[in-house]
């Protein structure tokens, strides 16, 4: 159960049937909203979320509510069948106090699905120079597996997911990365990669922008075409979730980052890599970076993964 209440109330809460629903299960989500408030609610209106809509599947209005009073609404949903993480069945209700000033509550019932590794669709490809790297996809929602010792180094071991030939000329790839758990290394990372061939860095237009774990962002290059990620800027403060964005402009790539939901970007820096040709290959990529930490591995969870013409 979720309760949201402030100083002055209103308490709302929201509990489900069955109380731990997994995924596709047909549920019943109760509402319950007590005016706890020293003054009556004008106007209120309640409105009760599905699990990953944007929009409420039922706005209820309930008027003028007295102090004390006591709404129950229940409403008939489902957990999405292809889900996993943080899965939330949300009310929130907007008043008026005495006609002078608007206020609201909100509460969330939020069920933790684990991620199992599925393998992904169409037209997502796995590859991997790790040899514990597995992979999955729910939804929107890309997850990756893997142990590996480094991106950079010359060892470049990692398990990846891409989409061959996705980047143009002038492209953007980004990514929001969510989470990047199983392990305490610091130096443990996550991110989006492009070169002419993903699974053969070798081949050229090798580039990968990176969060990790701890130590901030990452954006490493490959300039002489030879596979291994040689340039590095980045750093600073790690945040999960982020956004990442590499932007290509011919053989140029810019690597940008935004902890605030992609509301403004700051940018890393800037790179050339002459190798770059063509349509590339671009992907998420992850690595344990386990050299100092053997055997283990990390999960890395993205969301919103996009390449586009720019």
């Amino acid at each position: 159960m979720s309760t949201r209440t402030d100083t002055f109330g209103p308490t709302l809460t929201v509990t489900t049937s069955p109380a731990e629903p997994a995924g596709g299960d047909a549920v019943t989500a109760t509402a319950v909203l007590v005016n706890d408030c020293p003054f009556p609610l004008r106007g209120a209106v309640l409105y009760l979320v599905d699990p990953g809509a944007a929009t409420a599947a039922h706005t209820v209005p309930l008027g003028d509510l007295r102090r004390g009073a006591k709404v129950t609404r229940r409403w008939r949903t489902s957990m999405p069948a292809d889900v996993a993480g943080d899965v939330a069945f949300t009310a929130h209700v907007l008043f008026d106090v005495d006609g002078r000033s608007a206020d609201c509550a909100r509460a969330a019932k939020t069920v933790s699905v684990p991620y199992e590794p599925n393998g992904v669709r169409e037209p997502y490809k796995t590859f991997a120079t790790t040899d514990d790297a597995k992979f999955g996809q729910y939804g929107s929602q890309l997850v990756i597996w893997a142990g590996g010792r480094d991106f950079s180094g010359g060892t470049d071991e990692k398990g990846g997911i891409l989409l061959p030939g996705s980047a143009a000329e002038s492209s953007v790839v980004q990514v929001e990365t969510v989470s990047l758990t199983g392990s305490d290394n610091p130096s443990a990372k996550y991110g989006i990669a492009v070169a002419n061939d993903l699974t053969a860095p070798e081949k050229g237009g090798y580039a990968v922008l990176t969060m990790s774990k701890s130590y901030g962002v990452e954006f490493m290059t490959d300039s002489d075409g030879n596979g291994h990620l040689d340039t590095w800027a980045g750093g600073g403060v790690s945040a999960h979730p982020a956004w990442l964005r590499l932007v290509r402009s011919g053989t140029t790539y810019t690597a940008y980052t935004s902890i605030n939901n992609g509301l403004s970007w700051t940018e890393v820096a800037s790179a050339t890599v002459p190798s770059a040709s063509g349509a590339l290959d671009a992907g998420v990529v992850a690595s344990a970076v386990n050299l100092n930490y053997p055997g283990t591995t990390v999960q890395a969870v993205f969301d919103h993964f996009t390449v586009e013409e720019s």
